[in-house]
């Protein structure tokens, strides 16, 4: 008998010891929430929203202030019972297939309603900043709410359920993807080395994506997408315009490009895009693609998107693009300080037979002006024997002396110059200039000269004389 119980008091320390054994094993339990696509958020936080707690019909509840979040987003009124009904609701969004215990209510749960309560949940305090951006290890099983911050980025505030469900309450990894959305805000043109010519169509591509707005604003759902332009017009209608506003996944457009009363810009209003509150287009990338001709010399372009009052892009580099400018001195008797003025050409693009047109400016330049109805191809050189064009795209272009100034001959060469970019993207204006020279005429001898001068004076004489021998011949016969 006394041996039996020593052998029980052995089994009983054994299992004492086994049991605090199995205790310390589940406080030193973790799992593991990887975190997909937040390495470059510049923080990440976590707080616990839902806790293991067996006196609830549903084993679990509401912790750090996240019960009323969720009541107030499931429109009840907040109490034990109410968020025990979400908790339901919650449990079965995440398994349809939970079968309730009789009596027990659940609050349909929608991504809406979730993403309405978690943009609250987001303001509470509690939440603890993950030093790991790709792993977070807990210790309790529950729903953990994870909010992050990027520049750049507005991010969705994601939900990890950890161990919620069968069997209660072991702890179960998770994973959880960020949903953020770029607030950047591209543009580009469809013009490699940007440089084009006055009355050039160019398009352009603006790229931004539907931002996350936080589901508690009901208020300001907006976003648009802004344009500004200097040096040229929007061309949204017409032979080879391009007029575009798409989403991808959309087949078609979502929107429309309104140009302002100035027609220096112009807004495509997108708010129908953030209109639902589950934020559905987050992330989604809009394409806005159009035409604008090029007006002046230089052409500025700046884009931009606004969303819940926030302004995007701000401090995007404008895209610019250029013209060329050529220069031509005309001088005389192959001296270029004898400039010569009022000397007349033409300039003809290198495989073109009809020359281009010009209007003159106050500054005395000609500017490139195909489509304007006072322009003229005449270009005429000025005081100091100078002809100065701009507007041109690069190219190889001919200047064909048309009328020389008075004394001199026309240079029937002409002059050839070019323009080209050096390096990929052209950062100031192209120029080019040349010089052409221009003979002076040679003296040529006077009309009916020296020599029919004497023949006549000689013809005068020897007709006076033969007058003078018919008289003196005549008298004669007279007198007999």
């Amino acid at each position: 008998m006394k041996k039996m119980r020593k052998i029980f008091a052995v089994l009983l320390t054994l299992a004492m010891v086994l049991g605090m054994s199995m205790t310390a094993f589940a406080a030193d339990a973790k799992a593991i929430i990887t975190l997909k696509n937040f390495d470059k958020a510049n923080k990440v936080e976590y707080m616990q929203i839902i806790q293991k707690d067996e006196t609830k019909t549903s084993g679990w509840a509401f912790t750090n202030g996240a019960g009323a979040c969720f009541t107030e987003a499931f429109g009840l009124t907040d109490s034990d019972d109410a968020q025990q009904q979400v908790i339901w609701g919650l449990i079965k969004y995440n398994d349809n297939n939970v079968t309730l215990p009789t009596g027990v209510t659940a609050k349909t749960a929608t991504a809406a309603k979730i993403d309405l309560a978690l943009s609250k949940v987001a303001a509470l305090e509690g939440f603890t900043e993950s030093t790991d951006k790709t792993k977070i290890e807990v210790s309790a099983a529950g729903i953990y709410a994870i909010k992050a911050e990027e520049t750049g980025f507005t991010y969705k505030t994601a939900t990890a359920y950890v161990g919620f469900g069968e069997p209660y309450p072991a702890l179960t990894d998770a994973e959880v993807t960020a949903k953020k959305s770029p607030t950047t805000v591209d543009k580009t043109v469809a013009d490699d080395d940007h440089v084009v010519a006055i009355g050039d169509i160019v398009t352009y591509t603006i790229e931004a994506y539907v931002p996350f707005l936080d589901a508690a604003n009901t208020e300001n759902r907006t976003f648009t997408i802004t344009d500004q332009i200097k040096g040229a017009e929007y061309y949204l209608a017409g032979p080879n315009a391009v007029n575009s506003v798409t989403m991808e996944g959309k087949d078609r457009q979502v929107g429309e490009i309104v140009v302002n009363e100035d027609g220096k810009g112009f807004t495509v209003n997108l708010n129908t895009l953030v209109a639902g509150t589950d934020n559905p287009n987050a992330g989604k990338k809009i394409t806005v693609t159009y035409t604008a001709k090029v007006t002046k010399t230089t052409v500025e372009n700046k884009a931009g998107s606004h969303a819940a009052g926030v302004d995007y892009g701000a401090d995007n580099v404008p895209v610019k693009l250029f013209t060329g400018e050529l220069v031509l001195l005309k001088y005389g008797d192959g001296n270029v300080n004898n400039a010569l003025a009022n000397a007349e050409f033409v300039l003809y693009k290198d495989g073109e037979e009809v020359p281009l047109t010009f209007t003159k400016q106050e500054n005395g330049k000609y500017k490139y002006a195909p489509d304007a109805e006072d322009a003229t191809a005449t270009l005429v050189t000025d005081e100091n024997g100078m002809i100065d064009v701009e507007g041109l795209d690069v190219g190889s272009y001919h200047f064909e002396e048309t009328k020389a100034p008075e004394g001199y001959s026309i240079n029937t060469d002409g002059k050839t110059l070019t323009l080209t970019v050096n390096g990929d993207v052209a950062t100031a204006k192209l120029y080019n200039e040349g010089q052409l020279n221009d003979t002076k005429l040679s003296a040529l001898p006077s009309t009916g000269g020296i020599g029919t001068t004497i023949f006549t004076i000689a013809g005068c004489v020897i007709m006076i004389a033969a007058a003078g021998l018919f008289f003196a011949s005549r008298k004669k016969s007279d007198n007999k």
